[in-house]
């Protein structure tokens, strides 16, 4: 028998997934997810706006370090991301009692991984630091391998609160966090009175002060009184059905995400040889990059969330529409990027990062240009289609697909024009449009043939 405040929340899901996911759907889901990732990315840029301001070179040190540390982290939270897909299937198909089960044991198995990898990561940092910026990128890899356990936690929980649609609790969280980040950063970073400046470090130690307090709330959230009730949060019920399945779905995604980071750090250390200037205009394009990731990360959220909900229901038939509000409002969101990042591309490279060199603006202004093009109007569409694959357990195809692309049309020809010595600065922004152009064609290929649709809960039984 269902208890009452169990049975409310049955009708209340039953009334979100009856919603026809039209624009306005998309966008009452994806807009707390954007917010929330938007605090985020900007905790990451203000990061770097402060080191360019304190110091090029503390900058150009402290993001080639975040990206080493990205080898390590993001395939570990692919699995915590991927658990949303879990949570929103047994969400709509009101299984809500074990809707916490992915996610705790989840997060447990992946703290456990990251006690193996993090000696590892320290001995092998040599690496992926090349001497020209190991006076900054040490200290910032050193303090910021000890954010990753705090990130599982964060993001497993944020996986928990999107697959029972519910990202406003992640938005709080994150909002404190930020401002949090960013007080901590005028301090540490330029220093205070006796606190002295610590540069590149500094940034790290407030990033990870910030994520912890963001997990700390999320993590209060999760085992709240409501949620323990109705979600059974406050206990920790292993399924290993669910677990070898979260790591089989989610092990495609480790593995591409571990090889586009290890492409993006060998990318950097090629461009060192060339020039720094090269790297600092790389560098410069990530952190934007980064910054803008908000609008594709949120939305491809806001669609496996809707997705997965419409196949636990049984509902699939709404996909289709799906597809069309998501390009509508990523058209949307492109045009309003266009003003800063191509119209106001001078203003914000010197005021952000002042950057004024004549020389040296041509090239800044046209990776600006190639950044838009690839990453806020190709990337955001591939993502929610791959997302609308990944929602229904098809996640080999689209790792497959990412793996590929990013062999084929990133890595080999990156590979040829550094042994041909012709690499430049902006080699890597115009593979990039190949490379998103082959991803968005073979998963609509995918989505088309109708042969990407699993009920995970279903086969569970």
């Amino acid at each position: 028998m269902y208890s009452a405040s169990y049975r409310n929340l049955s009708e209340i899901v039953s009334k979100q997934i009856d919603l026809d996911c039209s624009i306005t759907n998309l966008m009452a889901m994806s807009l707390p997810i954007i917010f929330s990732i938007l605090s985020g990315t900007l905790m990451y840029m203000v990061d770097r706006v402060m080191l360019a301001h304190y110091s090029f070179n503390a900058m150009n040190g402290a993001a080639f370090a975040h990206q080493a540390i990205e080898i390590f982290m993001l395939p570990l939270l692919s699995f915590a991301t991927i658990s949303e897909v879990f949570v929103g299937q047994l969400n709509g198909s009101n299984q809500f009692k074990k809707s916490s089960d992915p996610i705790i044991q989840i997060a447990v198995f992946l703290i456990l991984i990251w006690c193996l990898i993090y000696p590892i990561a320290m001995h092998c940092r040599h690496f992926f630091l090349p001497e020209s910026i190991w006076k900054d990128g040490n200290p910032y890899f050193r303090v910021g391998m000890v954010i990753i356990p705090f990130q599982i936690i964060f993001s497993s929980i944020a996986a928990f609160f999107v697959g029972t649609r519910r990202p406003k609790m992640i938005l709080y969280s994150v909002l404190v966090s930020n401002v949090v980040n960013v007080l901590l950063d005028i301090v540490l970073v330029f220093g205070i009175g006796p606190i002295p400046a610590m540069g590149a470090q500094g940034a790290a130690l407030a990033s990870v002060i910030a994520i912890i307090i963001a997990s700390g709330i999320l993590g209060l959230c999760f085992v709240s009184t409501y949620n323990a009730e109705n979600y059974d949060t406050r206990h920790l019920n292993v399924d290993f059905g669910i677990l070898k399945k979260n790591i089989t779905i989610g092990a495609p995604y480790a593995l591409s995400e571990f090889i586009e980071m290890s492409i993006c750090v060998t990318v950097l250390i090629f461009l060192e040889k060339i020039s720094m200037d090269a790297v600092s205009i790389q560098n410069v394009g990530v952190t934007i990059w980064i910054f803008f990731t908000f609008m594709s990360e949120g939305f491809q959220k806001g669609v496996i969330a809707l997705a997965s909900n419409c196949i636990g229901a049984g509902k699939n038939f709404l996909i289709k529409r799906l597809i069309r509000s998501m390009l509508i409002v990523t058209c949307f969101f492109g045009v309003c990027s266009f003003i800063p990042l191509v119209l106001l591309s001078e203003p914000l490279l010197y005021y952000a990062f002042k950057i004024s060199e004549p020389l040296l603006l041509p090239d800044f202004k046209l990776m600006l240009l190639l950044l838009w093009i690839t990453y806020l109007i190709l990337l955001p569409a591939q993502s929610c289609l791959g997302g609308i694959l990944s929602s229904g357990g098809d996640t080999k195809f689209v790792t497959g697909v990412k793996i590929s692309s990013t062999i084929l049309c990133f890595a080999a020809p990156l590979c040829w024009c550094y042994f041909h010595s012709q690499l430049t600065a902006l080699t890597s922004w115009w593979l990039g449009i190949f490379q998103q152009i082959f991803n968005g064609t073979f998963f609509y290929c995918r989505y088309r043939k109708g042969q990407w649709t699993h009920n995970l809960m279903n086969l569970q039984r």
